[in-house]
Formats: C-alpha cells, sequence, structure tokens
C-alpha cells in the first residue's frame, strides 16, 4: 500500500489518501483535491503534481 497526506503537498487538511500505486494516488489525490478544495484538475499545477508524486509513501 502507499499513501499521501494532503498537507504534504501544501494544503491545510489532515486528509489521508491510501491506494495500491502511485497511479491510485494520484488519480485519488486530484479527485479530493477538486472535490474537498475545489481546485479543478486543469487548475492543479505542474508544481503541485510533482509535490504529489514526491510526497507519495509507503505505508
Amino acid at each position: 500500500m502507499k499513501k499521501l497526506a494532503c498537507q504534504d503537498i501544501g494544503l491545510n487538511c489532515g486528509y489521508i489518501i491510501e491506494g495500491k500505486s502511485d497511479e491510485d494516488i494520484v488519480k485519488s489525490a486530484e479527485q479530493h483535491i477538486w472535490e474537498i478544495h475545489a481546485i479543478k484538475q486543469e487548475e492543479i499545477t505542474s508544481e503541485m503534481k510533482a509535490k504529489i508524486k514526491q510526497n507519495i509513501r509507503n505505508s
């Protein structure tokens, strides 16, 4: 399993995203960012996408 803490990508949020692969985490993170933080997919910057990928950890 892999995980990502939303706060690790710079958002003030305690949500933890878990998944089987990096791709699952990225997809779930983008969905969470859109649904909870009202940031549309096209507004997610390349810097934020890089932070997502860099902060994925094995759980």
